[in-house]
């Protein structure tokens, strides 16, 4: 379940002493307040999505809210927004979604970097994740290298989650015979991301 709202910050205090409370007609006694509103997700501000504000009388304690106000203290109220700058932690969360994009790609430019090295040195044990026509992941395992040419045996099982085709790699899983590809086959094959990953397990 994703919890999402809004909430507010305060920004801004500023008195309005030229201005009498309309409720008890106390001279010097309003303030006007300015908070930053902001959405949120798990209670981790998202971005900001306008502000608001209030004035007090601070002898009856009488409070206007800014679509209530007078026109005189409504413009005082304006020109305070005005002034009022967001925070920056009410973008924390956009801040967060930008940082996890740049690691996605960063993680993934290093991870194709380190797959075309293993595609050009194959070994005899490399696993190949590959996707099929339908979008279905196997696996092709390396199961002898001849120079140029690569002996693979396919997987006899599909899945439709990329994170689980690990799992497929039981012995009794190859019962395919072995077909040979050349390097510059492979290399194919992860250009067009066919391949979509190679795993090379620890001896």
């Amino acid at each position: 379940m994703i919890i999402y709202g809004s909430n507010s910050s305060h920004l801004l205090t500023k008195p309005i002493p030229e201005i009498t409370c309309e409720a008890c007609g106390t001279a010097e006694s309003l303030r006007i307040s300015v908070f930053g509103r902001y959405a949120h997700i798990y209670w981790i501000p998202l971005l900001p999505v306008g502000k608001l504000g209030a004035s007090e009388c601070s002898k009856c304690r009488f409070v206007s809210r800014h679509s209530e106000m007078h026109p005189t203290l409504k413009a005082e109220f304006m020109a305070l927004k005005k002034q009022a700058k967001t925070p920056v932690w009410h973008y924390a969360g956009l801040a967060i979604i930008a940082l996890i994009t740049l690691s996605s790609f960063v993680m993934s430019g290093l991870n194709s970097q380190e797959d075309k090295k293993l595609i050009a040195a194959p070994r005899v044990g490399d696993l190949y994740h590959v996707r099929g026509e339908q979008g279905n992941y196997s696996l092709l395992k390396v199961v002898e290298v001849n120079g140029n040419i690569i002996m693979l045996q396919a997987n006899s099982y599909q899945t439709t989650n990329s994170s689980n085709v690990s799992e497929l790699n039981k012995p009794e899983n190859y019962d395919e015979p072995p077909f040979d590809l050349t390097r510059f086959d492979l290399e194919a094959m992860l250009q067009k991301e066919e391949i979509v990953d190679v795993e090379r397990l620890a001896k």
